[in-house]
């Protein structure tokens, strides 16, 4: 009986094996998981083995949305083996996640010295540095990427959005037609080269790239909003009505297509459904108080006051969306007068890739005055 008992524990056990190979990847989750907790926890493992386990079960952390483990245990594998590039530039990812912008780029750092031919740490350096907003440094580190592969297409695209930004619109344009060229079929060049034509005026051509990005994904959900956008001011309620209530269907959670679908319905329909929209809003941050202000519940006064944030790109923004969208309220609330000044305001501050910089412009256009 003893000896019967040991070939089923024998046969229910994993081997060394095959602990190894579900390790590696070929398992998913808790199974995953497992088997590399088995070979971290076997001290006869070799270091490098135990760095690869560690390595591999962060991944499963992550793909589990386990943020803090995955980020210990990218740490055991890089004490183990202090020249694993890609432990730094995946642990690197997951505190640009959580907001830790400088911990991420001392990651891709280490990435970008233990291998400065990794175009994947420079390009996530520019991910970084642009989160912080220091455009010129992003601009640096996609460029070195592109060096490095003259085919990443993520990079030209990534580079082309901070020209955007910075308002060389000419350069971004370059950006993203080299990204579309590389991968003709991938939506999001097109929807970023709108950005640059409607900033540059081009509404005709703006309209173009966002449809053609909407062609090739149905589901993506910025160029629904943007055309919608376009189509707003173009004194087309109807079609501005469908996109933004597709963009608002497709992110019920985004507060900024709410606002937008709800102003489209009213100039359309004659009515709100604002407020049935925020059971779906995280109303305990911005941009909350400009939906309050649209529901009569707090003044653009005061929306405007809790714009304020510690980031200035991010408070440069804020305080952008609160002088347009004010604007907006007054335009609705039959306050011409008001309005113009804010969408005066919104043209001189707004940075140039925000898409209240080009509906301040038609705005004011549609006002009868040069922006």
């Amino acid at each position: 009986m003893l000896a019967g008992l040991a070939v089923l524990l024998a046969l229910g056990a994993p081997t060394l094996a095959e602990d190894s190979e579900d390790c590696a990847g070929a398992a998913a989750g808790s199974q995953r998981i497992a088997a590399c907790t088995r070979i971290i926890d076997d001290g006869a493992r070799s270091p490098e083995s135990r760095a690869k386990a560690y390595h591999s079960r962060a991944i499963a952390w992550a793909d589990s949305g386990v943020n803090d483990r995955a980020i210990a245990d990218y740490g055991n594998a890089i004490a183990l083996d202090p020249k694993d590039t890609d432990a730094y530039n995946e642990r690197g990812l997951l505190w640009l996640d959580k907001g830790e912008n400088d911990r991420a780029i001392r990651d891709f750092d280490r990435a970008a010295e233990v291998d400065p031919k990794k175009a994947r740490a420079f390009y996530n350096r520019g991910l970084g540095w642009a989160r912080n907003g220091d455009d010129a440094r992003a601009i640096i580190d996609y460029t070195q990427a592109i060096e490095l592969d003259p085919a990443y297409l993520q990079a030209y695209n990534n580079r082309g959005f901070v020209f955007n930004r910075i308002g060389e619109f000419d350069r971004a344009i370059t950006d993203f037609d080299e990204a579309i060229r590389l991968n003709p079929q991938h939506p999001f060049p097109y929807n970023n080269r709108a950005i640059s034509w409607g900033a540059k005026g081009d509404a005709e051509r703006a309209v173009a790239d966002y449809s053609h990005a909407i062609r090739l994904d149905p589901t993506y959900v910025n160029p629904y909003g943007s055309r919608g956008i376009y189509y707003f001011y173009g004194r087309d309620p109807a079609k501005a009505q469908a996109d933004l209530a597709t963009a608002a269907a497709l992110a019920p959670d985004n507060a900024y297509y709410a606002i937008w679908a709800d102003l489209a319905e009213q100039r359309n329909r004659g009515v709100s459904n604002l407020r049935k929209a925020t059971s779906k809003l995280d109303m305990t941050k911005w941009p909350a108080p400009l939906v309050r202000m649209f529901l009569g519940e707090q003044t653009p006064e005061s929306a405007l006051a809790e714009a304020d944030d510690p980031v200035p790109s991010r408070n440069r923004g804020n305080v952008c969306e609160a002088d347009f969208y004010a604007a907006e309220f007054h335009q609705l609330k039959g306050h011409p007068d008001k309005a113009l000044r804010l969408y005066r305001l919104a043209v001189r501050d707004c940075p140039r890739d925000f898409i209240e910089y080009v509906a301040a412009s038609k705005a004011l256009r549609a006002l009868g005055v040069t922006p």
